[in-house]
């Protein structure tokens, strides 16, 4: 047999109290005890009477102690949804047996939906199983009327289990590192759970289809911004910020732009966020723009991101500081240059890769 140990923290009004609850690993199932008598309750609870307010305390989302005992594992619990009640309590006046009543003890109860006990728990601070574990025994065997001797089960450390069953209520009380008298009606625990665990999938349920309508207008959201800086439709990238590819760039202006050279364009009516950046083009010696580049501060990179993959689908490259989206044939480049600085480029391939021909032939003229 090994002994291991685990720690919890519970709140209580002036501070939190840690509990250290030794368990013991055992070869083989508590045994148990047939009673004659039934059980109704414990600690003065019984299990089918709702217990008052005014004997609660405060929710605890983790008791220690509380796992099921070994012959009840088909009572499972399931998971509690965010907001709903936790059903253990603190159980503020319990009725401890007379040996008990002046040492130390926490106590809990879990209540169904009606507020009716299905377990009720405490821990009494008292090391060892002598004299009071004897008096236990004794009491409880008279009590349930239970007709053969009394099965115990030995556990690590010094530690002793007893167990009475009565249908699907059953009592289990351990000694060792501290005393622990379990009450349970596992029948009633069996109802509840299947009850909460029809309500965890409706809330799971509804939790997914909440997720899926925020998905749906969240990308909404971010193609209609998409629309306010990128040209074309989702399947052709054909400019941005207000410039086009393949038509010429000012055309009725007078201005001589240079040509395969970077030059920041003043471009009216720029929406926000956009109308605070810079716009950097070059173009061909047709006027027609090869790189449209928006760089800006304060803009977010993540609704860029959001903006165009709602628009383009899935990036052929993405990290958190660059992302790249291939439109037929066509590059939307998104970059972090620093933490308030992102640049959003738009790229013609044909007409750069043109580009390129005429920088190498200029390069290598006269060779």
């Amino acid at each position: 047999m090994t002994r291991s140990l685990f720690q919890f923290r519970l709140p209580c009004s002036t501070a939190a109290v840690i509990f250290v609850v030794a368990t013991s690993a055992l070869a083989s199932e508590i045994p148990s005890n047939a009673a004659e008598a039934p059980i109704v309750g414990g600690l003065g609870l019984r299990f089918l009477e709702a217990v008052g307010p005014s004997r609660l305390g405060a929710e605890v989302d983790r008791v220690p102690g509380s796992q099921l005992p070994d012959n009840r594992a088909e009572s499972s619990i399931p998971s509690i949804p965010p907001g709903a009640r936790q059903p253990w309590r603190y159980f503020a006046d319990p009725q401890l047996p007379r040996p008990f009543r002046h040492r130390e003890s926490k106590s809990f109860v879990m209540l169904d939906d009606a507020d009716k006990p299905v377990r009720i728990l405490s821990h009494i601070q008292q090391k060892g199983c002598g004299e009071d574990f004897e008096w236990l025994k004794t009491t409880l065997r008279k009590k349930y009327e239970v007709k053969k001797e009394l099965k115990i089960a030995e556990l690590a450390g010094n530690g002793k289990h007893l167990r009475l069953v009565f249908s699907d209520r059953q009592i289990d009380v351990s000694c060792g590192e501290r005393l622990t008298l379990d009450y349970g009606d596992y029948k009633a625990l069996s109802r509840w759970s299947k009850l909460q665990e029809q309500r965890t999938t409706a809330y799971e349920r509804e939790r997914q289809a909440l997720d899926k309508r925020r998905m749906v207008l969240e990308t909404g959201r971010a193609l209609r911004f998409a629309d306010t800086f990128t040209l074309g439709d989702r399947y052709r990238l054909m400019g941005g910020f207000g410039v086009a590819f393949k038509q010429p760039f000012a055309k009725n202006s007078t201005q001589v732009f240079p040509v395969d050279t970077p030059f920041i364009a003043m471009l009216p009516a720029l929406e926000e966020p956009f109308d605070a950046g810079e716009i950097i083009l070059e173009i061909s010696p047709d006027k027609e723009p090869i790189t449209i580049r928006g760089r800006f501060r304060d803009v977010a990179f993540e609704s860029l991101a959001a903006a165009l993959k709602a628009k383009y689908g899935a990036p052929m490259k993405a990290s958190n500081r660059h992302v790249i989206h291939k439109v037929s044939g066509n590059h939307a480049i998104l970059k972090r240059l620093d933490s308030r600085t992102v640049e959003v480029a738009f790229i013609d391939t044909k007409a750069q890769s043109e580009q390129r021909q005429r920088k190498w032939q200029r390069e290598s003229e006269g060779l």
